[in-house]
C-alpha cells in the first residue's frame, strides 16, 4: 500500500544500483542515480529532473566520490550550488546530503574522504539541509572500514552495505 508519500534519490552508481522501489514498496519512489555521475553533472541536470519529477517529501543526494576518483578535491563550492537549487526546485521536500562512504580504493584515501564530509556537514548546515552521517556506520569499533558492506571493487556496495543504507533512510522516514 502506498503510503502517498514520494522519495526521490539522485547522485552517482550508488543510488543507481540499488532498488530502492523494492525496499520501499509503501512509497513512489524515483532512482536517479547514473553512473559515473560527479556534483557538476548532477547540478548540469537537476533542472531536467524536477520537470519529470514534482513535489517529493524526502531528496537523497549521494555524489562527490567520483570527483575524488579523478582527483577533483575542489567540488564543494559546486555542491553548495545543487544543493541551493535542490532546495530551490523542491522547497517542501526535506533534503539530506548523504557523507561520502569510506572506501577501500588505492588513490582515495579515508583520510581525505573523512576532510569532505566534514565540509559537507557545514554545507548542509548553511544551506538549511540535514547531513545523513553514513559514513559512521561503514566503520567498525576501531574505525576501520567493515570491508563486507563493500563489494570486491572497494567502492559499491554489497547487499549488506546497502541493507546498512536503507535500514537508516527506514529510520528517518517512518
Amino acid at each position: 500500500m502506498n503510503s502517498g508519500r514520494k522519495l526521490l534519490f539522485i547522485g552517482d552508481s550508488l543510488i543507481e544500483y540499488f532498488d530502492w522501489r523494492h525496499r520501499f514498496p509503501e512509497f513512489t519512489v524515483w532512482n536517479m542515480g547514473i553512473a559515473g555521475e560527479t556534483v557538476e553533472g548532477l547540478s548540469a541536470r537537476i533542472s531536467s529532473v524536477s520537470e519529470k519529477i514534482s513535489e517529493p517529501d524526502f531528496v537523497f543526494i549521494m555524489t562527490g566520490i567520483n570527483n575524488l576518483a579523478m582527483g577533483d578535491k575542489g567540488f564543494i563550492r559546486t555542491y553548495g550550488d545543487l544543493l541551493r537549487k535542490v532546495i530551490g526546485l523542491y522547497p517542501a521536500a526535506k533534503v539530506y546530503l548523504h557523507s561520502l562512504l569510506p572506501v577501500d580504493f588505492p588513490w582515495i584515501s579515508n583520510n581525505e574522504i573523512a576532510e569532505v564530509n566534514s565540509r559537507l556537514k557545514a554545507l548542509a548546515a548553511e544551506e538549511g539541509a540535514v547531513y545523513f552521517d553514513l559514513h559512521a556506520l561503514f566503520l567498525d569499533e576501531q574505525g576501520a572500514l567493515r570491508r563486507e558492506y563493500l563489494l570486491d571493487d572497494g567502492v559499491h556496495l554489497s547487499e549488506a552495505g546497502y541493507r546498512v543504507w536503507s535500514d537508516s533512510i527506514a529510520s528517518v522516514i517512518e
